[in-house]
């Protein structure tokens, strides 16, 4: 009898057993954890708000489990989430944390994304880029105003149809069409200055032998070669132009100090311009030379007689040719003197 009763509490204590670990391994299942705990490294995220997110929550990355929430505290005002990422998971630092929910009413997870920087997070650093949780509440309250607008704007249009000559408004587009359609019927068959400018492919030779008579001009140019290129990389042209506008400025200056002693009267050109005691002395001058001409004229005095009296003109013709003549006799003389006295000089 009593080892009937020790073989059931033995078989009651192994079903018992048995059961327990039965339930642990479904615990654990449900709960989303393995039997083997899997080797993790920490990492912190700051967020504006953590709501609906739990400890133990799931961490993912591309859909696929990459850690769990372990901790959830404050920090200056902000939700600072402690996550354990399991070992082999390497995350950049310029990855982006976001809360979000399984399905439209299901639990919330973080996914997180990798960036493209080459640096990755080491254990116990924080991920700075973050996002928070859409909020259902704000989301209808953001998409009411606008699904307001969309009925104030379907209202409106079928008020606009419904008050138009919707059959007018189809022919009128009809009528577009149909003339649009020519339109481009005769840009396909080249007609008209822009048909021929999408047909006709000589204003786009004409085009690129444009472009490359540019583009050798421009090499030309680069090369210091015709006189813009000389412009363009010769400095002696420069140097020069720029002596010229030094010996134009001195110049200016030149002339500006001759028109400072013009203005005053100073030299012989100042006085002449300011001084009007020459003028009247020449103004004079003239007069006298005036009367003088005017005596001359009328053949008064010496000099007045030899321009209108012929006589003396020719007496002096008269005198002249005397002149000659004895110029001519003495020539004659001169030899048969000069050989009496060489004659002379002999025999004595």
């Amino acid at each position: 009898m009593k080892r009937g009763h020790s073989n059931l509490e033995l078989k009651v204590g192994i079903f018992v057993l048995v059961a327990l670990l039965a339930l642990g391994y479904l615990s654990l299942q449900l709960g989303e954890e393995t039997i083997s705990a899997q080797k993790t490294y920490p990492l912190l995220a700051l967020f504006d708000d953590v709501s609906g997110l739990v400890t133990g929550a799931t961490v993912k990355m591309a859909g696929v489990e990459i850690g769990r929430v372990a901790q959830i505290g404050l920090s200056n005002g902000k939700a600072l989430v402690h996550m354990n990422i399991y070992k082999g998971v390497k995350i950049t630092k310029d990855a982006l944390a976001t809360i979000r929910t399984e399905g439209v009413l299901g639990d919330r997870y973080i996914e997180i994304r990798q960036g493209r920087g080459p640096e990755v997070l080491k254990p116990g650093d924080l991920i700075v880029k973050t996002s928070p949780p859409m909020d259902l509440e704000t989301l209808i309250t953001e998409v009411g105003p606008i699904v307001r607008d969309i009925q104030v704007i379907t209202h409106n249009l079928r008020e606009a149809v419904e008050g138009s000559d919707l059959k007018g408004m189809i022919r009128n587009l009809s009528q577009a069409s149909a003339s649009l359609k020519m339109v481009t019927d005769r840009l396909s068959q080249g007609q008209g200055t822009l048909g021929r400018l999408l047909v006709d492919e000589t204003v786009y030779q004409h085009l690129e032998n444009t472009v490359a008579n540019l583009d050798e001009v421009m090499a030309q140019v680069r090369e210091g070669k015709g006189t813009l290129g000389h412009f363009l990389v010769d400095d002696s042209i420069y140097n020069e132009l720029k002596r010229l506008i030094a010996t134009t400025q001195e110049a200016a200056d030149s002339l500006n100090d001759i028109s400072k002693n013009l203005a005053s009267g100073k030299g012989t050109l100042g006085k002449l311009l300011m001084d009007e005691s020459l003028y009247r002395n020449l103004s004079e001058a003239a007069v006298r030379l005036n009367e003088i001409s005017d005596r001359l004229a009328s053949g008064k005095g010496t000099l007045g007689k030899l321009l209108v009296d012929d006589s003396l003109y020719d007496e002096l013709k008269q005198a002249v040719i005397n002149v000659n003549r004895a110029a001519v006799g003495a020539q004659e003389v001169l030899p048969t003197t000069v050989l009496g006295t060489i004659g002379s000089a002999v025999l004595q």
